[in-house]
């Protein structure tokens, strides 16, 4: 992966890209950030990159721990179903909504975005897979048109991308998810609000089911 970014937007970009490496995974969950490291790869000063760190502590993403250092946090199985909760009452609400707002366009661009996501998975392409899938709720939340819900939900998007990256390895929640996807844009089809929000519970909770079973088991292996 290109480090390497521009002069003019130092700071901005050292913050998109250490972002972008965490939701990618190439930063994992306990992962130590070396500061020195990373403002050599990305050819800069140590200045954005603590800066940058700094943003992500203060959003959940980094934990700073006395005399160890910096590091992309980890979570509790409490953390994990309290995130869980808070996002699926979130996104409940947007689809609900969403629903209700959206134009053909919308619907084609939306079955669009879940063929995308398919076919990534279909090609084995996990880091598409993951994107198109964000872009998938990122579009839902657009779509509600509330904004104070499209803020809650940008905001919690990194933590969720984090504490799902490893679940995203099981084959069983890859497919399953794939008929949830489905079923959801069916829903935006038959312009059926409580049919999308019923699959789209169901989604969110086979995802926290997902992640709590690779918490316990990296617990078990240790």
């Amino acid at each position: 992966m290109d480090y390497a970014i521009g002069i003019s937007t130092v700071n901005q970009r050292a913050y998109d890209l250490l972002c972008e490496l965490i939701a990618a995974g190439h930063l994992q969950i306990g992962e130590r950030l070396d500061e020195r490291d990373l403002a050599e790869k990305m050819n800069i000063s140590r200045t954005p990159v603590r800066e940058a760190i700094g943003r992500l502590s203060a959003e959940g993403i980094i934990e700073r721990r006395p005399y160890q250092g910096n590091y992309v946090r980890t979570f509790s199985s409490k953390q994990i179903r309290d995130l869980f909760d808070v996002r699926k009452n979130l996104e409940t609400l947007a689809v609900s909504l969403a629903v209700r707002n959206a134009s053909d366009d919308d619907r084609a661009a939306l079955k669009s975005l879940v063929e995308r996501c398919h076919a990534a998975f279909d090609s084995g392409d996990r880091s598409e897979f993951e994107k198109a899938d964000g872009q998938f709720h990122a579009m839902i939340a657009t779509l509600s048109g509330n904004d104070t819900l499209i803020s809650c939900l940008s905001n919690l998007r990194l933590q969720v991308q984090l504490a799902r990256h490893s679940a995203n390895e099981s084959l069983e929640l890859q497919v399953r998810t794939i008929g949830e996807r489905n079923a959801i844009v069916e829903a935006f089809f038959a312009k059926d609000a409580a049919m999308a929000a019923k699959f789209m519970r169901k989604h969110i909770d086979g995802s926290r089911d997902a992640v709590l079973s690779q918490l316990q088991s990296r617990a078990v292996g240790k």
